[in-house]
């Protein structure tokens, strides 16, 4: 089984996806950004990572939100989704075939890869939460 992290990162009530590349796995779907955990690298460490690496930002976990394990035809993936806060910089498509911040319902309409739909689902009604008590802070 892979250890993967993703990051949802959320600006002005919108969510950051980003659409995996061509020729990857789940090719043109759209995710919350992360990776594969390496080898002594803690979930945190690795989200902070791969978001400077990926999109060129700093960012700063703030809380685990789901754990999602997914059977895919090749592989088995365990997810750590957290919820992040964007410190520093503008996301910029380095490694992605597009990024682009979508609301709540527009992310759930979108073709995502099926662990992200996975997570989602199971956390939509927290996702509301963390979008608003963020949103109401900025205000």
């Amino acid at each position: 089984m892979i250890q993967v992290t993703a990051a949802i990162i959320q600006r002005d009530g919108k969510l950051l996806l980003c659409q995996r590349p061509k020729g990857k796995r789940c090719e043109l779907l759209w995710e919350f950004p992360g990776g594969k955990i390496k080898r002594d690298e803690t979930p945190e460490e690795c989200l902070v990572r791969e978001c400077r690496e990926e999109l060129g930002i700093t960012i700063k976990t703030e809380q685990l939100a789901q754990k999602v394990e997914y059977v895919y035809p090749d592989i088995t993936v365990n997810i750590h989704f957290y919820y992040c806060k964007l410190i520093d910089g503008e996301p910029v498509c380095i490694e992605h075939n597009d990024i682009q911040w979508f609301t709540l319902d527009e992310a759930s309409k979108m073709p995502l890869c099926p662990a992200d739909n996975k997570m989602l689902n199971l956390v939509s009604e927290d996702i509301k939460g963390f979008l608003s008590m963020a949103t109401s802070k900025s205000d």
